[in-house]
């Protein structure tokens, strides 16, 4: 009996020196353990009590063996002690690898995020709109400090932007588009009695629409989206009304509508 506790003792001993040894000798204590239990007491055992014993014997086998396979499939290089290495340039050549392969994935992420970000850079529109989304967030104390949570705020603003323009576009009239484009070729902006001239020439060619309209009603939907504004008696264009036009030419719609 001492023989074999030396024996076992030894072993545990060998086993014990890396991380995969002591994953085997805990896998033998616990079966072996169990399986004395059962074998010295099955018969004043109640089947009610059997049972778990039973159960685990057959499952503990094929539960070890699906862990002993994700370790060996995705932790291979952790199971090893620095001595079963045939030397220590291959140990130092392990662990070089894994510090390049956690870099990689991080520059992979990075990457990917980078990319995910592009999306919509090029409109400050979008950029209004996500520091909106973000002073939301923080008046609700909630956290978007993440990378999933910018690349998400983003595509929200975008989504956000592009509703907006798309909306502007299906209401604002043709007439209305060339004046935007007037208005953008003109830092100082156009004074009203040159705007009251243009609508005139709309309203000429659209009697039947525009008879009872006059410049202020013309203007006032664009006031109202904020894409112009009034200073001193002259229009100019806004930066939301540059952002429009710009969609507008991202987007291939038409400038030419009714109206």
């Amino acid at each position: 009996m001492t023989e074999y506790l030396s024996t076992f003792a030894n072993s545990a001993k060998d086993l014990s020196r890396n991380p995969l040894g002591i994953i085997a000798l805990f896998i033998v204590l616990v079966y072996g353990f169990v399986c004395l239990l059962f074998g010295f007491s099955a018969d004043s055992l109640q089947s009610e009590e059997r049972t778990p014993l039973v159960w685990f014997v057959v499952l503990f086998p094929v539960l070890v063996l699906l862990l002993f396979g994700w370790l060996v499939s995705r932790h291979h290089d952790k199971l090893y002690a620095p001595s079963d290495y045939r030397d220590d340039k291959s140990f130092l050549a392990t662990l070089q690898q894994a510090t390049l392969n956690k870099a990689q994935g991080f520059s992979d992420n990075e990457k990917n995020v980078n990319e995910l970000m592009e999306y919509g850079k090029d409109f400050e529109i979008i950029a209004d709109q996500e520091r909106r989304i973000e002073a939301d967030l923080s008046a609700k104390n909630m956290n978007f400090s993440g990378d999933t949570s910018k690349v998400l705020i983003r595509h929200l603003a975008a989504a956000q932007v592009i509703n907006w323009f798309e909306t502007n576009y299906n209401t604002i009239f043709g007439s209305q588009i060339a004046l935007l484009r007037k208005l953008q070729g003109s830092e100082e902006g156009i004074n009203l009695e040159d705007i009251d001239k243009y609508f005139n020439d709309v309203k000429a060619e659209y009697p039947e629409i525009y008879k009872t309209w006059d410049t202020k009603q013309y203007l006032a939907y664009l006031k109202d989206t904020r894409v112009i504004e009034e200073i001193k008696q002259r229009i100019k264009i806004t930066r939301i009304g540059v952002e429009f036009l710009k969609l507008l030419s991202a987007s291939g719609y038409t400038e030419r509508k009714a109206l």
